[in-house]
């Protein structure tokens, strides 16, 4: 199945949307991780979940996603609780996505919700800002993980763990 089950999706976001930040890897030129730290939106769609990072497009950056296009984000917090997304990464900086991205982080509550001027651009379209659209192929909680291989679907909760 493509699409996470509801309750997969569910739990991460709450997760990831009270943690906030989370580490992002990419891969450099070497097969080498890369890490930093980002805030992205997961956005509950139709068909299933897409997250959204703000970023700079900087060299670095769009060498790192156009040899692999893949990243890993992981949420934790001292309470120990997690979620991890494993995903197929893109710019998608159109300017209807970059609006969209705009518009959404600035509706939500804070502290995941901010005024995306605060990276030091004054609208989307500015030259300075793009997104990365995620598009996860795995996620984990404590207790939940989903797996996109081919037409299943693994669910675990209370069963072995990865």
């Amino acid at each position: 199945m493509a699409r996470p089950p509801v309750e997969v999706v569910a739990e991460f976001v709450r997760v990831a949307h009270r943690v906030v930040w989370c580490s992002m890897a990419t891969v450099d030129r070497l097969g080498r991780p890369r890490s930093r730290v980002v805030h992205p939106y997961w956005e509950q769609t139709g068909d299933g979940l897409i997250g959204w990072v703000t970023a700079r497009p900087t060299p670095l950056k769009r060498a790192h996603l156009a040899r692999t296009p893949y990243v890993s984000c992981s949420y934790w917090d001292p309470m120990h609780e997690i979620a991890v997304a494993e995903c197929e990464a893109e710019y998608a900086g159109s300017p209807e996505n970059r609006r969209h991205v705009w518009e959404l982080f600035g509706a939500a509550d804070p502290p995941l919700g901010f005024d995306l001027r605060i990276l030091g651009v004054d609208e989307p379209l500015d030259e300075r800002f793009t997104v990365v659209r995620l598009r996860p192929w795995r996620l984990r909680t404590a207790e939940l993980a989903w797996r996109r291989t081919g037409s299943a679907i693994r669910l675990m909760g209370s069963g072995p763990k990865e």
